[in-house]
């Protein structure tokens, strides 16, 4: 078995938060191993939204148990860890491939995909790339959700911490966050992107139960105004990654957009709904259908019939108007699936655990 002490993680921030948070949330999982982590960053503005805790004048600073290393063009070479990670097909600067294939034993290195539930993943999970002209071969991780894929990142006590998360410790979070329930009101966040049919979905509850929708990091232009019968709005701040987690495991319904949160709606067990990421001639889409044939197929008929609906609806798929009164009237039900999904997931191994055992096994 090959011997791990040092991990190298590169990101180079595209696009939103996603990027950031995935690989923030990657090097604490594998600092929690024992290993000595160091994420590079293109963009330490981007994680210190996250982590306000990072100060942007340091170009290497210490935090949450790893080092953080701003990542520029003009970096210089410096020394590969054991095992190089490559975040979502971002490309280390040629002369650091350069060092890495001088050594007299090269990392492993590892280029981490984004995260699906089709088919083709579990084909491709694990197969090797050798580099066109030096001694050094990349091979490719899948996230996903069964066993032949690369798994689903989640710290060591997560799941501990949530079942410890009861209604005195809700009570006492959604206070700290000025959240407070007026009686028999349904508690939704929403985290999504321009695109999503929101003023729809705010109007349609409108004439249902009473309903407080909720905001990480303010609310989008045009929605107080929507603010009416048995709907309430409410902007929150932008919550650290942790607190998110909280804010996820204490409403009745999260909106979820990304990869990143859409994996931390899993863990909290709650009922959401996922609005992927767009890409060109509707690839999304085809995701999002792999997505719920796996989630959707412990489901009774008539659940499935209102959740798969408000799926397509929220991501663009259709113009139908969903039946948002009837889901949000189901949410208890759907919380017993929803549940179950979180526990079946659970007893999987994670993906930082599969990670090491994948790495050591490489010669």
């Amino acid at each position: 078995m090959r011997e791990l002490n040092t991990v190298d993680i590169y990101c180079q921030v595209i696009d939103n938060y996603g990027d950031a948070g995935v690989c923030w949330r990657l090097a604490r999982s594998l600092a929690e191993h024992g290993l000595a982590v160091t994420l590079w960053i293109d963009d330490l503005a981007r994680l210190a939204a996250l982590r306000p805790a990072l100060q942007l004048d340091l170009p290497t600073q210490r935090l949450d148990g790893f080092s953080v290393c701003t990542w520029d063009a003009e970096i210089a070479p410096h020394q590969p860890a054991d095992l190089v990670i490559e975040a979502f097909g971002c490309r280390m600067p040629a002369a650091q491939l350069t060092a890495m294939a001088a050594m007299r034993s090269p990392p492993v290195w590892i280029n981490l995909e984004y995260l699906s539930a089709e088919s083709w993943v579990d084909e491709h999970h694990g197969l090797p790339s050798p580099h066109p002209s030096l001694p050094l071969t990349r091979y490719f991780f899948f996230p996903g959700f069964d066993l032949r894929s690369g798994g689903l990142i989640r710290e060591q006590h997560l799941l501990a911490e949530r079942h410890a998360f009861d209604a005195k410790a809700r009570d006492a979070f959604l206070a700290q966050l000025g959240i407070a329930l007026e009686p028999a009101e349904v508690l939704l966040s929403v985290f999504c992107y321009p695109s999503a049919p929101l003023g729809e979905l705010l109007k349609a509850l409108h004439d249902g139960p009473p309903v407080l929708c909720v905001f990480p990091g303010g609310l989008p232009e045009g929605c107080e105004a929507l603010s009416a019968g048995a709907v309430r709005v409410q902007a929150l701040p932008f919550l650290e990654p942790d607190d998110y987690d909280r804010l996820l495991w204490s409403c009745d319904l999260n909106f979820v957009r990304g990869e990143d949160s859409a994996v931390r709606a899993q863990w909290a067990g709650q009922p959401f709904i996922w609005q992927l990421y767009e890409q060109a001639e509707g690839a999304h889409h085809v995701k999002q259908e792999a997505f719920l044939r796996r989630y959707l197929a412990t489901f009774d008929d008539d659940l499935a019939a209102l959740l798969a609906p408000a799926w397509h609806r929220w991501n663009g798929k259709t113009q139908t108007a969903s039946g948002w009164p009837a889901l949000v009237s189901a949410l208890p039900r759907c919380l017993v699936h929803a549940s179950a999904w979180a526990g079946q997931l659970g007893n999987q191994s994670d993906l930082a655990s599969r990670l090491l055992g994948f790495a050591r096994k490489i010669r």
